[in-house]
């Protein structure tokens, strides 16, 4: 009964959005969309519908009435009988029985001013609490947390619906995302099988043997490429370790910076290492082609076919893929940092800025920069850290930390998983004693594996 009362919901909430249309087959927007699955299964069972051009727009956005409408006729068949008038702004519009059962039921809260703003979009947040809650599934008590919205991220986190490491509370809802949980939570009520403790963040890989050969090769778009894959000596299949990712710069080679970046040597072979090689030019290595989006640079791809093979076929722990660099790499690592924030829990760079896009979500964030850097500007990290700030949810308060040397600070506000630490340090001179503002200082690699380490 609940299962149709759901269906239903579905098909009232978006009868009142202009423009729509019942949808049954393939909409032409959804192809190789990361919620295709879930938007076709629904839409097969005549549960969600297009815009009348033959569209999803998962996209889209949905604001807090409609949201609310959706799950609260999936609980309760009686819910538009419900007596509106609960908030300044819900007296007797089409939702209010809706908000005002949801109040009731201790599903939502007005804002300080005493308003409940129901055309406000709806934040991911909203979201998991809302659909959890209206399926009576139950979410840790978890003691001492800061936030909230923590024991449902952790709930969507432990089921493998959204990462934590890839959603930050305030991100919009859309379209496609509510698809998603839907389809994702009939499936879990309908099996009653649920993940309410810590997940295993093991890789498919876990448990099982290892190829023979460790690969040094990878497929990329019909163009074999290039890596340093090093695997610890004595590799656990049934041990999920973390996963490093290091780039190198424009005219080092992937061989080179695994010998200066020193980071494999604190991580006591207890850490996946990779060192890709980038293309080569006139100019030098490059990660990317010219006239590349800033959200789709030629070698994100890379990273995706040299991530998805690693943890295939090695245990990884998905919950500790890290990425560093310098240079020209520090600017990738800082690019891909954006783009693939629901897949990289942290990285730490040095002499880099970044190319700016549409970030998937929260990352950890280590930057070191030498303020005389000749070579690369120092004003081009400080912009690169104010993304970084923007993307974690920051404050431009900070306080210094330590044990890393040089003058770094930890930014304040930050995501309770994504902190930000941006180190200027002063170190003008290479190993050999010559002045050299761009080099990568002795201890960098070190301190870098401190600061994956020091995340929880």
């Amino acid at each position: 009964m609940k299962a149709f009362r759901f269906l239903f919901t579905f098909l009232f909430l978006f009868s009142f959005v202009p423009g729509l249309v019942f949808a049954q087959a393939d909409f032409a927007d959804i192809d190789d969309t990361d919620y295709e699955d879930s938007i076709e299964s629904l839409s097969e069972m005549g549960v969600i519908q297009g815009y009348d051009d033959g569209t999803f727009k998962p996209l889209n956005s949905v604001n807090r009435a409609e949201m609310l409408k959706m799950i609260l006729l999936a609980v309760d068949e009686d819910a538009q009988e419900y007596e509106g008038d609960c908030f300044p702004d819900v007296t007797d519009q089409w939702f209010a029985p809706y908000v005002c059962l949801a109040k009731e039921k201790g599903i939502v809260d007005g804002h300080e001013d005493g308003y409940f703003r129901p055309g406000d979009e709806a934040n991911m947040a909203e979201a998991f609490k809302i659909v959890i809650n209206a399926f009576d599934l139950p979410v840790d008590d978890l003691e001492d947390v800061e936030d909230w919205f923590i024991p449902y991220r952790e709930f969507v986190h432990n089921n493998n619906l959204f990462s934590k490491y890839s959603y930050l509370p305030g991100n919009l809802a859309n379209r496609g995302e509510v698809a998603f949980l839907v389809d994702k939570m009939m499936e879990i009520q309908r099996k009653e099988s649920y993940v309410s403790a810590e997940r295993d963040s093991a890789s498919l890989g876990c448990g099982k043997s290892s190829p023979g050969i460790v690969p040094s090769t990878f497929m990329v778009d019909g163009t074999e490429r290039d890596a340093i894959v090093v695997i610890p000596s004595d590799y656990d299949k049934d041990k999920a370790i973390p996963l490093v990712f290091a780039f190198h710069g424009r005219t080092n080679s992937n061989d080179d910076v695994k010998k200066y970046y020193g980071i494999e040597k604190p991580s006591g072979g207890n850490a996946i290492f990779v060192y890709p090689a980038g293309i080569q030019g006139s100019s030098g290595y490059t990660w990317s082609d010219g006239g590349d989006s800033s959200g789709d640079l030629r070698d994100y791809e890379f990273f995706d076919v040299m991530f998805e093979e690693i943890s295939e076929n090695y245990c990884v722990d998905l919950d500790k893929v890290y990425g560093v660099g310098h240079s020209l790499g520090a600017w990738f690592t800082n690019s891909l940092s954006c783009a693939r924030g629901d897949v990289l829990r942290a990285v730490g760079t040095l002499g880099g800025s970044r190319s700016n896009s549409e970030c998937t979500g929260p990352v950890a964030a280590m930057q070191w920069h030498n303020p005389n850097d000749e070579l690369a500007s120092f004003a081009g990290a400080e912009t690169t850290r104010d993304w970084y700030l923007a993307q974690n949810q920051c404050s431009q308060g900070y306080d210094s930390v330590s044990p890393f040397w040089g003058n770094c600070v930890q930014y304040e506000g930050c995501s309770d998983i994504a902190p930000v630490i941006f180190c200027p340090h002063e170190n003008d001179y290479d190993s050999r004693g010559n002045y050299y503002t761009h080099n990568w200082p002795k201890a960098t690699g070190e301190e870098i594996w401190n600061f994956f380490e020091s995340l929880e």
